[in-house]
C-alpha cells in the first residue's frame, strides 16, 4: 500500500528493530509451511537455528543489544503492556478492515495474491489467495470485532492510552526510541495509513502529536511516513 515496511505488522515490528539497531539482516519472503509456528514472522539466525514470534525474536536480540537500557523502568513496563494490548485489539480492528469491510477486502486481494504467487503456480493463485482470506476472515470474525461496535471503541480507548503515554515527550517511553515504539509504530501507521475510510484511521487522526510521532520515528528509521499517507 506505499509504505516502506512489511504489510504484515508482526514482520514489520521485527523489522523496525533491526533497522533502528543497526542489526544486518537479509529480508526474504516468508514461507509459513517452514516457520517453527506455521506464522510470520521467523527468523533463521546464523547458525541455521529458526525460531518464530516477533516478541521472542526481540527479545533475544535484546540479551545483546539493549535498546532498552536506560529507559525509566516503569514506563518502559507500561510501555510493554499497551503494546501487548495493542498487538491484540487494534490488530483485531486493522485485521477486519482488511479482510471483512468490502472496501478493504477490495483492496486487500490483490496484495494477497501477488503474496501466494510466491509459493504456488500462477494459474492456482487465485484459489490460494481465496483461501488465505478465508482464513484471515475467520480469524477476524473470531475476535471482538464480531461486534465492529465494541470491537472499536476497544481500539480507540487502547489509542487514546498510547497517546497518554507519548505525553510530550518525542518517543513513547522518553527523549529515545525503546522496544516499545517498535512494537506499536507498524499498527498505528497500517491503521492510519490504509487507503480506504476506517472508523479507526478517523479516530487516529484526531491525535496531532501521534501522527507527528509517526511521522518522527519514520524519520529517524530512515523509512519516512509522509504525512500525506497518513491522512493527517
Amino acid at each position: 500500500m506505499g509504505l516502506p515496511l512489511s504489510e504484515s505488522p508482526p514482520c514489520a515490528k521485527v523489522e523496525v528493530y533491526l533497522v533502528l539497531t543497526g542489526t544486518p539482516f537479509e529480508e526474504v519472503v516468508g514461507d509459513t509451511r517452514k516457520s517453527p509456528t506455521k506464522l510470520v514472522p521467523y527468523v533463521r539466525w546464523p547458525n541455521g537455528e529458526l525460531q518464530a514470534e516477533s516478541g521472542e525474536i526481540i527479545a533475544r536480540l535484546e540479551e545483546t543489544i539493549g535498546l532498552d537500557a536506560g529507559i525509566d523502568p516503569e514506563r518502559l513496563a507500561r510501555g510493554r503492556e499497551l503494546a501487548a494490548l495493542a498487538e491484540e485489539i487494534v490488530y483485531d480492528a486493522i485485521l477486519h478492515d482488511r479482510f471483512i469491510t468490502p472496501e478493504g477486502a477490495r483492496l486487500q486481494r490483490p496484495l494477497t495474491e501477488a503474496l501466494v504467487r510466491h509459493f504456488v503456480p500462477g494459474f492456482l493463485a487465485p484459489l490460494a489467495a481465496i483461501y488465505v482470506d478465508y482464513t484471515q476472515r475467520r480469524r477476524a470474525m473470531r475476535t471482538r470485532m464480531v461486534d465492529p461496535e465494541l470491537g472499536y471503541a476497544a481500539a480507540f480507548d487502547v489509542i487514546a492510552q498510547i497517546v497518554g503515554l507519548l505525553g510530550d515527550d518525542p518517543f513513547l517511553c522518553g527523549e529515545e526510541p525503546c522496544t516499545v515504539d517498535c512494537s506499536i509504530w507498524p499498527l498505528v501507521v497500517h491503521a492510519g495509513a490504509t487507503p480506504n475510510r476506517t472508523p479507526l484511521r478517523d479516530v487516529l487522526r484526531t491525535y496531532p502529536t501521534l501522527v507527528e510521532w509517526v511521522v518522527r520515528f519514520g524519520e529517524r528509521l530512515g523509512r519516512p511516513i509522509e504525512p500525506r499517507q497518513f491522512h493527517a
